[in-house]
């Protein structure tokens, strides 16, 4: 299911939040940055910065924080006319490196926040008059266990199908928003796949869902025969994966490798550097992904690998800068306190 016809816009639905980061002050002590996040969040101004037109489905608080996320969208050229800008206090995330991993914890701050503000109205009143070459979802500090936003989700899927927009989605497993047993999430996810083409999930979304010891192949052919037509398996410092079906009963895949070697990433002019973190860099990837299928139209020419090559690069990038979305030029060092 490409995009309509000579229609080539994104529509990214989701949270918007702080991430505050880890950092050392010039004198050693530990603070925290504050940084513009979100996954949804990230997609977008990761599309935008490659070129897609992108409008941001979500809801925005009118404190501090939301007017700061609000100015960013503007800044970066993402259309916010299907924002709805509430009182409710916008969702905060800090961030921590899991000691023996190179993966993060977080803990979120999101009671009452505005970022669950959206209505099933909000998302049928999205698609109309507009035409979306797709739309994204990425789960997060929202998970499926909210009903009210897993409807309004639903309701922006279907839309955007009926439409003729191909649609995208992340589970972005965060296990500590979860509070029912991993295998009835899995339900959740699993009926929301119907609705979907393309799912990028990470090994360790995964393992969260079917367990540490199911292999991500099976788990790709599972979600190809719910329904989407394309899976990327996301893998750390190992790159990624495409399972997508030539034919009935038949496997392809496509893997892309990480562009340098463990422990290092690569920076916006290809040069190996260290990893500041890996904040964003999925995102980064599910925005250079979109644009590859948005631009050159691969989803229905998926011996093509140039969409998911093209997400790997940019996901090393990402994690080089520190939890921000590659700019094409050279960014700056990960602030200090």
């Amino acid at each position: 299911r490409p995009g309509p016809s000579g229609h080539d816009g994104l529509c990214v639905a989701g949270e918007g939040l702080f991430d505050f980061l880890p950092r050392r002050t010039a004198e050693g002590e530990a603070c925290y940055v504050p940084k513009a996040g979100g996954s949804p969040f990230n997609v977008c101004i990761a599309a935008r910065r490659m070129g897609l037109p992108v409008h941001y489905f979500g809801g925005l608080s009118r404190d501090l924080f939301g007017e700061d996320l609000h100015a960013q969208l503007v800044r970066e050229g993402v259309d916010s006319s299907l924002v709805r800008r509430v009182a409710n206090p916008s969702t905060l995330a800090f961030v921590k490196p899991a000691a023996g991993t190179d993966s993060v914890k977080y803990a979120f701050f999101k009671e009452n926040s505005a970022d669950r503000c959206m209505s099933v109205e909000d998302a049928a009143s999205a698609c109309e008059g507009r035409s979306f070459g797709a739309v994204h979802l990425s789960l997060g500090a929202i998970t499926f266990e909210d009903a009210h936003m897993a409807e309004v989700f639903r309701e922006l899927f279907a839309g955007a199908r009926a439409s003729g927009a191909f649609t995208s989605f992340d589970p972005n497993v965060r296990a500590n928003m979860i509070e029912r047993k991993a295998e009835e999430y899995v339900r959740k996810v699993e009926a929301f796949i119907v609705l979907v083409d393309v799912v990028k999930a990470s090994d360790e979304d995964i393992a969260f869902l079917y367990g540490a010891d199911r292999d991500f192949v099976e788990v790709a052919e599972r979600w190809l025969d719910i329904g989407a037509r394309l899976v990327v398996v996301t893998r750390g410092a190992q790159g990624a994966a495409a399972f997508y079906r030539p034919a009935a009963a038949t496997l392809a895949s496509v893997r892309a490798v990480a562009p340098t070697r463990p422990p290092n990433t690569i920076d916006a002019d290809g040069n190996s550097v260290p990893v500041a973190d890996t904040v964003g860099a999925g995102d980064t990837l599910t925005g250079a992904l979109l644009h590859g299928l948005l631009g050159r139209r691969l989803l229905d020419a998926m011996g093509d690998d140039v969409g998911v090559g093209a997400g790997g690069d940019s996901h090393a990038v990402t994690g080089g800068h520190g939890g921000e979305a590659p700019t094409g030029l050279s960014g700056p060092d990960p602030a200090a306190c």
